[in-house]
């Protein structure tokens, strides 16, 4: 839980991207999405384009390093104008936004709200945004994180997160075959759907139009599928349109994505530990350096400088900066692994346990619902009264 669950109620928070329109600027095209909905600062209703959810996120990911941030659909620079790329980018920005309200520090920070709210060039005001020092990262965190001051970091906890990361890059190459393999599986369920509709929308009609009405009498009272009930025949082709599986493809992608994210918080708290390695060896270097001098030795730095004493105690003043950014660093390095290890990644794995859940139950359901409007479809055929007529 962060500082802002404390003022705020995240089940009032409401946000919807939609009605993509496609522009003109130039000789160029592109899309822009309408994002609306409400919160406790009030409603909001703006428009944006793809780049400025870019911009945005990449704001997010260098003003709040370490954090997981919700992930974007790939950038697409062919073929992005299909009407069917379109509708599914809207998908995923809508789904990023929707995230994003379930992570409060984030929905009600600067970042989040000029871009819900502000006018203007969002981009140019999303990077004039000041990137953050150390002390800053360190004050927000501090701020925002405070349930969690005091948490213990023992090995133990690293060991957590450095398997988890493992783990993640691990299934990477598995999750991508999963989505090549319902992608397949998408595409086989569409062509037998294709293939269903064609029999019962033509082939079997045209039967019986150019065939059967050669072999019945009063063969305007026994075609089928000229007097089948077309709204149970509506219902069964409306349970069709899509399938379980479509809803598996979608949440192996999705996760694919989300995985990024949650890797990409775990690589900024790698970076800030090199970083911290890289000022360490400064230091060191330092030190040396002065004690040498000290000694009465002569390094290439000190034959430029006659003045010994004035050279050492310049050289105690990068000694001290270099010990206070050392100091910051495993201050914040300490505190993105507190925020990793308690609350992001055991967020992320009862999300990820809650929706497998939910997908296996909204499968189940669909296929409950695909199955009895099947059923009632070919068992209202079965009953119609030329069969009985004709085979008894």
């Amino acid at each position: 839980m962060d500082q802002y669950e404390e003022g705020y109620d995240k089940k009032e928070i409401e946000v919807l991207v939609c009605d993509p329109i496609v522009k003109k600027d130039g000789l160029k095209n592109y899309v822009v999405y309408t994002l609306k909905g409400q919160d406790q600062d009030g409603n909001f209703e703006v428009v944006r384009r793809f780049n400025e959810f870019d911009c945005f996120r990449t704001t997010l990911q260098i003003r709040w390093p370490g954090c997981y941030i919700p992930p974007l659909p790939i950038k697409k620079p062919v073929g992005n104008m299909d009407q069917k790329f379109i509708d599914e980018r809207m998908h995923y920005l809508n789904l990023f936004m929707i995230k994003m309200a379930t992570i409060n520090h984030l929905w009600y920070s600067d970042e989040c709200k000029l871009f819900i709210r502000g006018n203007g060039d969002i981009e140019k005001q999303l990077i004039a945004f000041q990137k953050p020092t150390h002390r800053d990262i360190i004050y927000k965190y501090e701020t925002v994180f405070k349930d969690f001051s005091g948490k213990e970091i023992n090995d133990q906890l690293l060991t957590k997160i450095q398997n988890f990361s493992l783990f993640l890059r691990r299934i990477q190459p598995q999750l991508e075959t999963f989505q090549q393999q319902a992608k397949l599986l998408v595409q086989s369920r569409v062509q037998c759907q294709d293939n269903m509709n064609l029999l019962l929308d033509y082939l079997m009609p045209e039967y019986e139009k150019n065939c059967l009405t050669e072999y019945v009498v009063n063969p305007e009272n026994k075609l089928v599928f000229v007097q089948h009930n077309a709204e149970l025949y509506q219902q069964y082709r409306a349970a069709n349109e899509k399938s379980s599986i479509d809803n598996f493809a979608l949440s192996i992608k999705i996760e694919t994505r989300d995985i990024d994210a949650i890797i990409e918080a775990i690589q900024c708290k790698e970076k800030y530990e090199q970083i911290k390695q890289n000022y360490l060896s400064k230091l060191c270097s330092l030190s040396n350096e002065k004690k040498d001098i000290e000694n009465g030795k002569t390094t290439l730095k000190s034959l430029f400088n006659s003045n010994k004493e004035e050279f050492i105690q310049k050289t105690q003043q990068q000694i001290d900066n270099v010990q206070i950014e050392i100091e910051q660093l495993t201050n914040l390095c300490d505190i993105i692994t507190v925020i990793i290890g308690y609350y992001i990644l055991p967020k992320y794995k009862q999300e990820k346990e809650k929706n497998y859940y939910s997908l296996l139950k909204q499968m189940a359901q669909h296929q409950v619902q695909k199955a009895q409007a099947e059923r009632n479809y070919w068992l209202d055929l079965d009953k119609n009264q030329m069969f009985l007529e004709v085979l008894n």
